[in-house]
């Protein structure tokens, strides 16, 4: 127990200093250090509670040592107080004998023995039995004051022996509860360490993001949500569609056994996912759209009367269509990995939280969660979560313009070839730059305004398209 004031404060110091030294990146080798530094310090701190652990476990067996001797001592005084009882009521019954005998002969019963002596000599026998007799009578009156003193000795001494107990059981209660509270305390840091170091190290350390290769176009009416598999996804563009509804390209690089609900292809869908070189899986598309997909021979999936996917009977049609990535067999984890950094090379503006307005009923926003280095996603206004309830996180966020032409049949559809403007969030910073994609067959390449290409850190990355 001599260390837990101590140990309290320092562990909470600890927590806090590990929850907030690392807001801003700083020098990546100095970050590293500290990282150690914290790992040493809570080594120290588990090592000390172990040690008080064991000193509680120590003192609950000392109490409970005590505890049974207490109780073996008011055991044996009960005992004596019984047979203290038994003397009492014995010498009570003799002595009320005497006295009743007294009283049956009268008060002056006594006097009439020593009148009747015949001589002196009789007279002095007379008076010395007379003497034996009060003598007689005075211990005993005696003895009973004793039996009573004893009895009541024997009765305080029981009830400080109870006392005493109880103080000892209560003593035992407190440290069991102390020894409970540290414990869960130190189960606690023990989480708290491992969540943080792997928070920490995972920010310090550069990590590989494995490349999809399964791009479903997701529904995003209101019918639709909350979606299926959208927070495991790799990559995801949103994109307007008519009616200034969204829908989504999901880029998958896992398999979740449930991804959907599955909707149509849009021209600058198809031309996203063959940039990205996934096998691209829609409900269908337009006839010129079909027709595009098979003269650009994009790797395509019609999940329309595919018996590898289903419908889901709890929601109403077209918002109902899905796919278990696991078993559909069609594509294998690539095993092409690309490293991503862990912080950006350059400082931007602060933006700890941003919104595109896609129409008036209808807005994107993002606010920066600090602990996870990521944004998590909103829609008007509230959490975005996928069906299971996790939060949709985005460690990067572009905000890409694009020309929103209509196509002969009047449906928006963003002009992704070509170059123009775009902003640039991760880690609460914002960024203007550009954008450029030359060709059909090239990628899209995102670049800060001095040039520079972008390098996104790892992790989930959302793309806006959105009108100028």
């Amino acid at each position: 127990m001599r260390h837990i004031a101590k140990i309290t404060v320092f562990a909470l110091l600890l927590l806090l200093i590990s929850g907030t030294a690392f807001g801003n990146p700083g020098n990546v080798q100095e970050r590293i250090d500290e990282t150690r530094e914290e790992i040493d310090e809570y080594e120290q701190v588990i090592k000390l509670l172990d040690e008080d652990i064991k000193e509680r476990l120590a003192r609950i067996d000392e109490l409970e040592s005590q505890l049974k001797d207490t109780q073996s001592q008011l055991r044996q005084t009960e005992v004596e107080i019984a047979e203290s009882e038994s003397r009492l009521e014995e010498q009570n019954d003799a002595f009320a004998g005497r006295v009743r005998s007294a009283y049956m002969k009268g008060g002056m019963s006594y006097l009439e023995v020593l009148l009747g002596a015949e001589n002196f000599s009789d007279l002095v026998v007379r008076v010395a039995y007379l003497a034996r007799i009060f003598n007689q009578d005075a211990e005993i009156i005696t003895a009973v004051k004793a039996e009573y003193a004893i009895l009541q000795d024997k009765q305080q001494a029981m009830e400080d022996q109870l006392a005493s107990i109880e103080d000892f059981r209560y003593q035992m209660d407190a440290e069991r509860r102390n020894l409970l509270a540290q414990r869960r305390q130190m189960e606690e840091m023990l989480s708290d360490a491992k969540k943080q170091l792997q928070q920490d190290l995972a920010q310090l350390t550069p990590q590989a993001n494995r490349q999809p290769v399964y791009g479903i176009i997701l529904d995003n009416a209101a019918g639709a949500r909350p979606q299926h598999g959208l927070a495991q996804a790799s990559k995801v563009y949103e994109f307007e569609v008519e009616g200034r509804i969204t829908r989504y390209l999901a880029m998958f690089s896992t398999f979740p056994q449930k991804v959907g609900p599955i909707r149509s292809a849009r021209e600058h869908s198809i031309l996203l996912s063959m940039e990205n070189g996934v096998r691209f899986i829609t409900a269908s598309a337009s006839r010129d759209n079909l027709e595009k997909i098979n003269e650009w021979n994009v790797k395509y999936t019609n999940a329309l009367g595919d018996s590898r996917f289903y419908r889901d009977s709890s929601r109403r049609a077209p918002h109902n269509l899905y796919v278990n990535l696991a078993t559909l067999g069609l594509e294998s984890r690539s095993s092409k990995m690309t490293v991503r950094p862990a912080y950006l090379s350059r400082q931007g503006s602060a933006a700890n939280s941003f919104s595109i307005e896609y129409s008036n009923n209808y807005r994107v926003g993002y606010r920066y969660n600090e602990q996870e280095s990521a944004y998590q996603r909103l829609i008007n206004g509230q959490a975005h979560r996928d069906a299971t309830g996790q939060a949709i996180m985005a460690r990067n966020v572009i905000v890409q313009y694009v020309p929103h032409p209509s196509d002969w049949r009047g449906r928006p559809t963003p002009d992704v070839i070509g170059s123009g403007p775009i902003d640039f969030y991760a880690q609460g910073q914002r960024f203007r730059g550009t954008w450029r994609k030359d060709n059909m067959n090239s990628p899209t390449r995102f670049y800060y305004q001095d040039g520079q290409e972008i390098e996104l850190l790892y992790g989930q990355t959302w793309i806006q398209l959105a009108r100028p």
